[in-house]
């Protein structure tokens, strides 16, 4: 009989599909904006890799992943469908399955682990990381949630109050996490900037942002455009990497 495990399911349009979607970055930083979205997916699979999680990305479109992640493909209207049926595509019966986006720099281990923990302590336990915007980044739960999800108004700033109140009315408990932001708008890359918590793998990219960043102020200098001041503080622990200079 093979080894239980939970898995984690990374729900992602794809880097270039959400460049498109919404644009973080203008113009010529294009490229870096997708070169940023595509570390945030590696950060969320590797998470679940140290976890010991089996990995699966739901996507539309076909994505380079590492040979050992699984993927499904998102079909249905509208973002809740298209999350349930990921969902039950992904699912082990009576395993924890744990849900993320790809657009969350400061995702690791720790956040799954406590939810695993959680899961473990009460199977009828739903798990939900909240972010500051009013979404979610994360759900994780043992058993199905379909007719949950289906009473969720998703995809506003009401999703993490409507999904508790579908949960109570549903008699299931919840356990939220420690609130963790993604990146939706170019106002969340500036407060991920000023948070000074770039984990390890995206580090060298945030020097190559805060350059092409300097590059749009000088460009245009009357459009209030300048990053905000505790992006020049270090890193705890190591100094940010040499900023390019601007071209």
């Amino acid at each position: 009989m093979p080894e239980s495990r939970p898995t984690l399911l990374v729900f992602t349009l794809g880097p270039s599909a959400d460049r498109r979607r919404r644009p973080l970055l203008p113009g010529r930083g294009g490229e870096l904006e997708l070169e940023l979205r595509r570390r945030c997916l590696d950060v969320a699979l590797e998470a679940g890799r140290r976890c010991g999680c089996r990995r699966v990305v739901a996507s539309p479109e076909r994505l380079e992943l590492p040979p050992d992640v699984e993927r499904v493909h998102q079909s249905g209207d509208g973002f809740g469908q298209r999350l349930r049926e990921a969902m039950r595509a992904a699912r082990v019966a009576g395993e924890p399955l744990v849900v993320v986006g790809s657009d969350v720099p400061d995702l690791d281990g720790g956040a799954i682990v406590r939810a695993l923990d959680l899961l473990e302590d009460d199977p009828q336990r739903v798990v939900v990381g909240p972010s500051p915007d009013g979404g979610v980044y994360l759900l994780a739960s043992v058993h199905p949630l379909d007719e949950v999800l289906s009473d969720v108004s998703w995809c506003h700033r009401g999703t993490l109050e409507s999904l508790l109140t579908a949960l109570r009315r549903a008699g299931r408990p919840a356990a939220l996490l420690a609130p963790l932001a993604d990146l939706d708008r170019p106002r969340d890359l500036h407060a991920w900037w000023a948070s000074r918590t770039a984990p390890r793998a995206l580090r060298d990219l945030l020097g190559l942002l805060l350059g092409f960043w300097r590059t749009v102020c000088q460009s245009h200098p009357r459009r209030n455009l300048a990053p905000p001041e505790p992006l020049l503080t270090t890193f705890a622990g190591r100094a940010p990497p040499p900023l390019p200079a601007p071209r």
